[in-house]
């Protein structure tokens, strides 16, 4: 699930499927607490009030997310724990946190990278024609009947018929391979 449907069904009150999803930043979170001498009890604690405070900042009409959800999470937890720290009278060690902060940096650009190999495959085995016709209506801009013109269609009808073939196409291949890879 997608960070964008995530908040979406946050909003429409389907709260348990998202906060599954959200759930599997813990481990990072908790590795942050105890590495800065917190308790799994602690970083549970700390993530459960991150996570509230991510849910009722992504329930506002006006939030927008201009970060993926486990890096607000993340810095949100940070902080918490900072302030939490703050109030016994330790302190905090940023070194450490900029080191999992890079490591979770790193496992989002992973998990990109593996989302441009889906879409880079997908693109590979629909074919060349629908390629084309993808790219010019998408990337191009180009209306139905200049596509039917340049992709020599008889129709905007056709071609408006064929783009929906290959967009069905399309989507059938990511399943695949989200299939073959889960």
């Amino acid at each position: 699930m997608n960070d964008q449907k995530i908040i979406q069904e946050l909003k429409a009150g389907k709260r348990q499927k998202s906060f599954v999803q959200l759930y599997k930043g813990f481990p990072v979170v908790k590795k942050l607490i105890q590495s800065k001498g917190g308790t799994a009890e602690q970083a549970e604690d700390v993530f459960q009030e991150a996570l509230i405070i991510f849910y009722k900042k992504a329930s506002a009409p006006a939030f927008e997310l201009t970060a993926s959800i486990s890096t607000y999470v993340y810095s949100v937890a940070r902080f918490l724990w900072k302030d939490e720290l703050k109030k016994n009278g330790l302190k905090y060690d940023t070194a450490e946190v900029e080191n999992l902060k890079f490591e979770s940096e790193l496992e989002e650009i992973a998990q990109k990278e593996k989302k441009f190999q889906v879409m880079e495959e997908v693109l590979n085995s629909i074919g060349e024609k629908c390629l084309e016709i993808l790219q010019l209506f998408y990337y191009k801009g180009f209306s139905m009947k200049e596509i039917a013109r340049q992709v020599d269609l008889k129709s905007e009808k056709v071609a408006k018929n064929q783009k929906y073939k290959c967009l069905e196409r399309a989507r059938k291949r990511v399943f695949e391979i989200q299939t073959v890879n889960a």
